[in-house]
């Protein structure tokens, strides 16, 4: 029976927490602390080798601007193609949205067949390799153990309620691998699969972006468009056609181009016209009154007046007629030296001779001169009546061709009111018509436009980085979980035995009995069990 001491002071106790308690609990636990280690080191590795690796297949897209940014809706409207309204970020946000549709998987999985995404794709395409390399023996052993270890697993696994098919089970595989987020402040789009095999996870993630380019065409296409425009542009030509033969027809007839332009040119026609009579008739007037008073001015004129009177000038025709009398007289004497007085050429001479000595005998020395001429004044108004009266029968004659335009232009006048209702309502028509054509016309070029780009499969997706072909697994992380399992052993089994300390009801150590009994102690016995 230990006998009673004074409590120790203060400054004589082993503090609660000293080093040699941690030691006294690592020792008394260790045999606890080497069975968690172990455990838990074995199960972390068993667990990072046996479970199935998984590969990460990367791809990146961008959405550009292209003609998936404008509407062409057949059906919705027949008017210009209109600018989409809405930001890039939408944009974006709208084709993520297309590549996490449940239809693009369930087309994936139909595509590859639901049993890659369900069997080991390792095991069935041989990537493990083949021969007698340790490493590739150590691979065939996990295998076979990852194979044991799932039939183990599939045995106690309870059986399912509402047991699903392959297929499902496949979609749901690949909606879990699959990840795709928008690179933040960029129009790129980031795609990744997660798959158990190298060629599975990039095929797969190739085939998926096949797929999403099929699908974006044909979600942005407007099905049938073509088609429709091209038939209603056939009928609206139909109409067209027979609206431009009655305007055809009615312009022939009638001999009206335009009916806005016809009447404004009609009417001013009239207007210069009416204005043009209206000064000829009073040319016409004025041109009258000045016939009449030259006619009576000039039958008070006379025609002829005397213009030069002069007296004392020569009589040419005595000078003459002396002169000839002097050539006959020595033509006379001429005659006689050749014959005599009684011949025939001397009595011709001399009679000559008589008949111009009395011709001269009845000429004056000299003779007054008296010129007349026409009256100008006369001659003036005679010339001014003779053009007043050319104006007046070119006046006469420009009132009647005026009465005669002005009379037509008033029937043409009333030919155009007469079929400006048949007019109106045929322009209409065809105007009608114009416009449809053209905008049918237009719309079919944009649906023939748009259907060569989905012949084509051209589109505003670009594929900036094509599926990698991962080179090492993602998970499991090897290293990294045998550094976890070991830093795991070790801390846990140090808790768990400090738990299993604090949770003992007896005294493992003197301290404890004098720290829980206030008693001291004398002396210890060890015990070993």
């Amino acid at each position: 029976m230990p006998v009673p001491s004074p409590m120790p002071s203060n400054d004589e106790r082993i503090p609660e927490g000293s080093l040699r308690d941690v030691c006294h609990v690592l020792f008394r636990h260790k045999r606890m602390i080497v069975i968690f280690f172990l455990a838990v080191v074995i199960t972390v590795t068993l667990g990072t080798f046996l479970v199935s690796e998984i590969y990460r297949s990367e791809a990146r897209i961008m959405v550009r601007v292209g003609r998936e940014s404008v509407t062409l809706d057949p059906t919705a409207t027949t008017g210009q193609v209109i600018s989409v309204g809405q930001a890039r970020e939408n944009e974006v946000k709208s084709e993520l949205e297309i590549l996490k549709s449940q239809e693009l998987v369930e087309k994936l999985v139909d595509a590859i067949g639901p049993a890659a995404f369900l069997d080991d794709p390792n095991e069935a395409s041989g990537e493990n390799g083949a021969g007698g390399s340790p490493e590739s023996a150590f691979k065939q052993t996990v295998e076979k153990l990852r194979t044991a270890f799932k039939g183990v697993t599939g045995l106690i696994s309870l059986p399912s309620l509402n047991p699903m098919s392959d297929r499902d089970k496949a979609i749901i595989a690949v909606t879990k691998g699959l990840e795709i987020e928008a690179l933040k402040n960029s129009d790129v789009i980031a795609v990744s699969f997660e798959a158990k095999g190298r060629k599975l996870a990039r095929g797969t993630l190739e085939k998926l972006i096949a797929l999403y380019l099929d699908k974006h065409i044909a979600v942005r296409r407007t099905a049938g468009s073509y088609e429709f425009f091209d038939q209603q542009t056939r009928q609206v030509q139909t109409g067209l056609a027979r609206a431009e033969e009655d305007v055809r027809e009615l312009k022939n007839r009638t001999g009206i181009a335009s009916l806005d332009e016809q009447r404004k040119v009609l009417l001013k026609r009239i207007g210069d016209l009416e204005q043009d009579s209206e000064t000829t008739e009073s040319a016409l007037a004025a041109s009258k009154a000045k016939v009449e008073t030259m006619e009576k001015t000039l039958a008070g004129l006379p025609r002829t007046l005397t213009v030069q009177e002069t007296t004392g000038n020569p009589n040419q025709g005595a000078d003459l007629m002396r002169a000839r009398l002097y050539e006959l007289q020595l033509k006379e004497q001429d005659l006689l030296s050749r014959f005599t007085e009684t011949s025939k050429p001397v009595q011709e001479v001399r009679r000559q001779i008589t008949e111009a000595q009395t011709l001269m005998n009845g000429e004056e020395h000299s003779r007054t001169q008296v010129t007349k001429g026409l009256n100008e004044s006369y001659k003036q108004v005679e010339v001014a009546l003779l053009n007043e009266k050319a104006t007046l029968s070119s006046l006469q004659a420009k009132a009647r061709e005026q009465r005669k335009q002005l009379a037509a232009a008033r029937g043409e006048l009333g030919t155009i009111n007469d079929s400006e209702t048949r007019l109106t309502h045929v322009q209409r028509e065809m105007g009608i018509q114009e416009a449809n054509y053209r905008k049918y016309t237009e719309k079919l070029e944009q649906a023939r436009i748009d259907q060569a780009l989905e012949i084509g499969k051209i589109s505003n997706i670009s594929v900036v980085q094509q599926a990698t072909t991962p080179v090492k697994p993602v998970r499991p992380k090897k290293l990294l979980n045998l550094a976890l399992g070991l830093m795991l052993g070790i801390f846990g089994g140090i808790g768990l035995a400090f738990f299993s300390e604090y949770t003992t009801q007896g005294f493992s150590t003197p301290e404890s009995v004098e720290r829980r009994l206030g008693l001291p102690v004398l002396g210890t016995v060890p015990y070993r069990d």
